[in-house]
């Protein structure tokens, strides 16, 4: 188990670098089955009747925690660094993983469209308050000495990672002269994969001398650790088949939910009926949406447990000793938190791990036929109150200028977040391809590369055949509408 543990958290390490990512198809008429995740109503305004996208990756990431990075990315003997930041601050890791396995989109009619998709989530956040790391610090009792004046310390992580099935509906309620009005909505289910929520609260410690020496003894520590029966359910000793059987078996079901509206302002010239063939013509489109309103559901392992206070004289040797080298399992773990807490208690039933719900605002320009801006801005936030049992996001703001049809797309996202501030990147799709990053600085002489990501994507488009003669544009006079 300890293994199984260990490779864990480095995939959760390997994840924290890489970065805060901008889709650069965010708005876009040709986003189709991917947009809907933005804003549910997309589907119905897209330019295609139908597509299906598969193995999508998206990353939206960012740590301070660590200073990674190399030389620049052509560099023929890139210089590897990986340090730990220094400095007295709160640390924070934010990780979103998003991996559309598969997703569809089919307008019915220039009405209704449905969409639906599976994709796997991880959502990761560790938080602590502020503690001062320099370079001298070499042992706990030298982190000790130069963190008297942090305390009480703080410290929370929340992952929760799910299979989800989404079903999409959008429909057009108002067509008129002037705009039309879409709404949309997704409910997704999900079967929870992993989940970990762990707390250290109002921790403590003082200072005195014992024969002459400094010493320290913990005053007040506040465990919890809720770990998923998942996490559990795999054994070495048996076949894949039953592996996945008791695996399956373990997951409980959640749900969350989105809505979304968007309004087409019909260009000027173009003010009469402008609908062509199932393709959406307009001059703005703006769009709002709530989106993952919901939770993934978990139960209790065994071993999770709670704790407060400190026994008396319990010192960092004393932890040291019962912790390093004579634990080899959390069961081995809690008999020796048992032995230097005031209070302990196993964890039971079943626990919610909230998503981070944002409300989207997106903005839409056309130019010319091919030329658009894009204007959107994301605002995390949660409807519940306990903090250990949530996942957050992160806000940003960005404007993307694109030139694009149906075959090609060239993207130019201008991003800002209050973690990395600006990002400046790239993305360029052929056919049904999309490659971009989300900040050149990659190509260049700076070494920083902990905010930077890449993306991919694979999106299929099908358009319904329109006789030409119901291809142009319905030129009606006033009076007959």
């Amino acid at each position: 188990m300890r293994n199984r543990y260990l490779l864990i958290l480095l995939f959760y390490i390997s994840n924290s670098i890489l970065a805060q990512t901008h889709h650069a198809l965010t708005g876009s008429r040709y986003a189709g089955s991917l947009g809907m995740y933005q804003n549910p109503a997309s589907t119905l305004s897209s330019a295609d009747t139908t597509d299906f996208s598969l193995a999508n990756a998206h990353f939206n990431t960012y740590t301070n925690y660590i200073n990674f990075g190399y030389a620049p990315l052509l560099s023929k003997n890139p210089a590897l660094t990986l340090n730990p930041s220094i400095g007295d601050y709160p640390r924070e890791l934010i990780t979103n993983f998003h991996l559309n396995i598969i997703n569809f989109k089919h307008k019915l009619n220039e009405k209704t469209a449905i969409g639906f998709g599976i994709n796997l989530r991880s959502l990761i956040n560790v938080n602590t308050s502020h503690y001062n790391l320099t370079d001298s610090t070499n042992d706990i009792i030298n982190f000790f000495e130069q963190n008297s004046k942090s305390l009480p310390f703080n410290a929370s992580l929340a992952t929760s990672n799910w299979l989800e099935y989404v079903a999409n509906i959008s429909r057009n309620i108002i067509d008129n002269r002037k705009y039309l009005l879409n709404i949309g909505g997704n409910i997704r289910m999900n079967r929870g994969l992993a989940g970990v929520v762990s707390s250290l609260g109002n921790f403590q410690y003082r200072k005195y001398n014992y024969s002459g020496i400094d010493a320290y003894e913990i005053t007040n520590a506040d465990f919890m650790y809720g770990i998923s029966t998942t996490l559990a359910a795999w054994d070495n000793a048996q076949t894949f088949k039953e592996n996945y059987r008791n695996l399956r078996g373990q997951m409980k079901t959640g749900a969350s939910l989105d809505i979304g509206t968007e309004i087409l302002i019909k260009e000027e010239q173009s003010s009469d009926w402008f609908y062509e063939g199932l393709d959406y013509n307009y001059g703005w489109k703006i769009g709002l949406s709530l989106v993952d309103l919901g939770f993934a559901k978990y139960e209790y392992f065994s071993e999770s447990a709670i704790s407060s206070g400190m026994k008396q004289n319990i010192t960092p040797e004393i932890l040291i000793d019962k912790f390093f080298g004579a634990v080899n399992s959390l069961a081995d773990f809690n008999d020796s938190i048992a032995t230097v807490v005031e209070k302990f208690e196993h964890l039971k039933g079943n626990f919610n791990i909230y998503h981070p719900t944002r409300f989207n605002v997106n903005i839409d320009r056309k130019i010319n036929p091919f030329i658009y801006i894009n204007a959107a801005l994301s605002l995390p936030f949660s409807l519940v109150s306990n903090s250990h049992y949530i996942t957050r996001d992160i806000a940003y703001l960005s404007v993307t200028p694109r030139i694009e049809n149906r075959n090609v797309g060239f993207y130019l996202p201008i991003s800002y977040n209050p973690k990395t501030t600006w990002n400046v990147g790239a993305a360029l799709r052929a056919g049904p391809i999309m490659l971009g990053l989300n900040d050149l600085h990659v190509f260049n002489n700076k070494t920083d590369l902990q905010n930077i990501g890449a993306y991919v994507s694979f999106l299929f488009h099908f358009r319904k055949h329109v006789p030409k003669e119901h291809f142009d544009f319905l030129r009606c006079t006033k009076k007959t509408l």
